[in-house]
Formats: C-alpha cells, structure tokens, sequence
C-alpha cells in the first residue's frame, strides 16, 4: 500500500496566496453589488427596504472577510516564520494551521458566492411594476366586490408568478428563500366630499387610529390609500395560498408589506401633475427574493 505523502509548506503557501486572492476579489465584488443595489433602489427600480438589507449584508461580509484575511495573514507569518527557521512548531502543525484557515476562508467564499450569484440577479431584474387604481376600484370604494376580486386575480397573478420564476432558478441551492410583496397605494388630491358616508367612515377611522379630531382631505385619502393596498394584499394573499397549495413543495416563504402614500405623486409623474389626474390613483408592486441575509 502506497502513502501519500504529506503537503509541504510551499505547498499549502500556494493554496494560501489563492486563498488571499480569492478574498480580494470577493472584496471587490461587494463593493460593486453595494453599489449597484444603491443605483438601483435610488432610481426606483427596487424597493428601498431590500437595498438596506442588501447593505447590511454587505457590512457583515465585509467584516467577516476582514476577520478571514487576518487569519490568512497570520498563517502566512507562521509559516514564513518555520521557513526562516525560526519557529518552534513542527512541520505538521505549520501544514495543519495553514490548512485549516485556508479551509474556513474557502467555505465562506463558497457561501458568499452562492448568495452573492442570487443577490446580482435580483438587482439585474425588473422589480416593479404599477396599476390604475381605476382598473379594480370604483371611484371612492376600496372594498373588492367578487367580480372584481376574479378581475384583480387575473391583473395580479403575474406579479406573483414573477417571484416563484425567480426562486426556482435556485431550488437546488437554498433550502428557503425569502420573497417579499410591497404594496403601496397612492390617491389623487381631491377632497372627499364632507356630506358622503365614506367621509365619516374614514374620518372614523383616522381617529381611531391617528388619534386625529378633524381630520384633513390629506389625511382621509391618505387612509384610502392604505385600505385600497390592505384590499389587495388580501387579494395577493389569496393568490398565493392558490399557489402554494398546487405545488408538492415550496422553497419559497412570501410575506406581503403594504404602505399608504396618500396625495403623494406616483412614480414616473411630474410634480405639477393636475390634483384630480387618474394617473394619481394608482397601486405600485415591488417584488423582493432574498436568500437568508
């Protein structure tokens, strides 16, 4: 039966100085996705919630990375300092210390690559999308009717399908992916009309919840805003358990957030927009599948 014969210490150097290239240039491709995902959420092409989680875990890599450089480093001291002859460590300690930080920066790499692959594609993808509000809800309601429900299943599955297309791509590398929906609704600036039940319905509710006694045209429709995107995020949640129980197993956990932008000018909109323009009433998506950062 043959031996193998034991690495030498140039030998497991080679694997170090590969190692340390190998952290720089995961170094640098963080810096860059950071920034990409900076562009991207200040040009409203993802939603500001997932730049941040990006960014912080770009700091928690970068610090790890730094922590791993360190310990490459003082392997690398450690055999020079054997090579030198002027270690007290045996030949397989030095070999076996090397190894091991070698190791540790490898499988951290690996991780980070993996995530990192995922990271890139969300940001190199179209995340958002937007909808008249008059498509689904008639004027001053926000209640779905049944028609309108099938209307919004049809206008809203696609955003949907849009997350699981992405998330299956990576079914055989993450046991569980993270998938947001964002919906933010926004209303024109017209006043709701003080004589209507829906003025002292969501004066009402202004008051219960904003603790607001007389309430402003803004704060009602800025309300509206926000029980017209509860209305389709139980819509969008309809979608999904639909979607989840035809499939045999999922990888994929979606959470829908939702957000009220009142009289505040869509995305897309010049700021002299006319206050009663149906372009005002709209409802915008972003879509978000993260790994576990």
């Amino acid at each position: 039966m043959r031996c193998t014969p034991s690495p030498t210490v140039d030998q497991t150097m080679v694997s170090l100085r590969l190692a340390q290239e190998s952290q720089e240039r995961s170094i640098k491709v963080l810096e860059l996705m950071a920034q990409q995902s900076a562009t991207s959420a200040k040009d409203e092409r993802i939603a500001e919630s997932a730049n941040a989680e990006i960014q912080r875990y770009v700091v928690a890599q970068q610090i790890s990375l730094q922590e791993q450089k360190q310990k490459l480093e003082t392997a690398r001291e450690t055999a020079e300092l054997y090579k030198s002859g002027n270690s007290t460590l045996k030949k397989r300690e030095v070999v076996e210390k090397v190894n091991r930080a070698v190791a540790e920066s490898s499988n951290a790499i690996r991780i980070l690559e993996e995530k990192t692959r995922v990271i890139v594609d969300f940001l190199s993808n179209e995340t958002f999308s937007k909808s008249e509000i008059g498509a689904l809800f008639s004027p001053g309601e926000y209640r779905l009717l049944p028609q309108q429900v099938r209307k919004g299943e049809q206008l809203f599955s696609p955003i949907v399908g849009k997350l699981y297309t992405f998330s299956d791509k990576y079914s055989t590398s993450f046991k569980e992916l993270k998938g947001e929906i964002i919906v933010t609704g926004y209303s024109d600036a017209t006043p709701i009309d003080a004589g209507s039940s829906l003025h002292r319905e969501l004066s009402d509710l202004v008051q219960k919840d904003s603790g607001i006694a007389e309430p402003t045209s803004a704060d009602l429709n800025q309300k509206l805003s926000e029980l017209r995107a509860a209305s389709i995020k139980s819509l969008l949640e309809k979608i999904l358990r639909k979607r989840e129980a035809a499939r045999k197993e999922s990888h994929l956990n979606v959470t829908v957030t939702i957000l009220g932008r009142g009289e505040q000018i869509p995305k897309g909109l010049r700021a002299d927009v006319f206050k009663n323009d149906p372009r005002r009433r709209v409802v915008t998506f972003y879509w978000v599948v993260l790994p576990a950062l």
